[in-house]
């Protein structure tokens, strides 16, 4: 039995092999925690689905399947026709009772960049693929980006996250919840509200199941664009007492880079960027990961988990993950630090 944190080691599951929940997110429902993530034992494309993991403790993980399978998603999406998925979180709706998972889906080249959304009565699936598609289009001030067929489908749709916030702003028995995303091309993040559902943003008036082409007045307050020209990626949300922090990294493909944080009073922003989050932090490439989710361990001391992946290009199956121990100060500042072993 694993009592510690190895951060940058290979993590086996119950059956002794590395665990494959890349760019994924956990979920913490009745006392268990659930890992989702990208399975890649088979390589970049999409030719295994999304993976679950189920723990009581955060170090021993049983490896609970495939709970999204590639064949039970659309066909552009599947690794035979190049297809991939990306960064897939799960979040729970307390009102209808379902999981909802959103992911990045997408295509060798990146030129697909949509989000694709599934359910699931079971946090272990099997989840059912609804569709994907653009949530926005907008049209920015230097123009749509070629490369995705922004004009034509929509603002792109690439790095992820899900953020259930702690609000009910409507008074509907619904927690407000977030999707953040790096969107024109990877230029600008976008934050936008969730509908009650948590299928897709909330819009002023919900179009019947096609794409919608809404402009910046027709989405309203429930929508912003951060970052603008900032080229951010790895959108890591959580909130801390009354804060809303989000940690990011800059677009270097595969390869690490430096972290960054900022924080806002509401989780559309306006965002104001504080810097690097990881301290003794030589070579600035968030030691040697990118940030992929905020774990609460004990929040109201400000203690939290730091989850990161660390990208092996030429073999993804075995690329590690980075869980350090997250501080939050009483001044509102973040800290990373390494630790080679460490216990929560």
């Amino acid at each position: 039995m694993r009592n510690v944190f190895k951060p940058g080691q290979l993590w086996p599951d119950d059956q002794g092999r590395h665990i494959s929940a890349h760019g994924g997110g956990l979920l913490l429902h009745k006392d268990i925690y659930y890992w989702y993530g990208e399975d890649n034992t088979e390589g970049y494309l999409n030719t295994v689905g999304i993976s679950c993991y189920s723990s009581s403790d955060l170090y021993n993980w049983k490896n609970e399947g495939t709970v999204l399978k590639q064949e039970d998603m659309p066909a552009p999406l599947q690794g035979k026709n190049n297809g991939r998925v990306e960064r897939p979180k799960v979040i729970y709706n307390e009102k209808t009772k379902k999981f909802i998972m959103w992911m990045h889906a997408e295509q060798a080249g990146y030129a697909l960049s949509s989000a694709g959304v599934a359910v699931s009565d079971q946090p272990t699936g099997p989840f059912t693929f609804l569709f994907y598609d653009r949530p926005v289009l907008f049209e920015p001030e230097e123009g749509y980006d070629a490369h995705t067929n922004e004009k034509e489908l929509g603002n792109s749709f690439r790095d992820m996250h899900i953020f259930v916030d702690n609000v009910d702003s409507n008074g509907d028995g619904v927690n407000d919840a977030y999707i953040y995303y790096s969107s024109e091309g990877n230029w600008t993040l976008y934050i936008a509200r969730l509908n009650e559902d948590y299928t897709w943003i909330d819009l002023p008036t919900q179009p019947d199941r096609v794409r919608p082409q809404y402009t910046k007045e027709q989405l309203g307050e429930g929508w912003s664009r951060q970052f603008i020209r900032k080229m951010r990626e790895a959108p890591t949300p959580f909130k801390h007492n009354d804060c809303y922090y989000l940690i990011t990294s800059g677009c270097t493909g595969w390869e690490p880079n430096q972290a960054e944080y900022a924080i806002a009073d509401h989780p559309l922003g306006v965002y104001s960027v504080k810097g690097d989050p990881c301290h003794g932090d030589e070579d600035r490439t968030t030691f040697g990961s990118q940030s992929n989710f905020v774990l609460p361990l004990r929040p109201e001391n400000g203690e939290y988990i730091y989850v990161g992946d660390r990208w092996k290009p030429e073999d993804l199956a075995h690329s590690p993950y980075v869980w350090l121990p997250l501080k939050v100060t009483e001044q509102g500042e973040v800290i990373i630090e390494w630790r080679e072993s460490w216990s929560k």
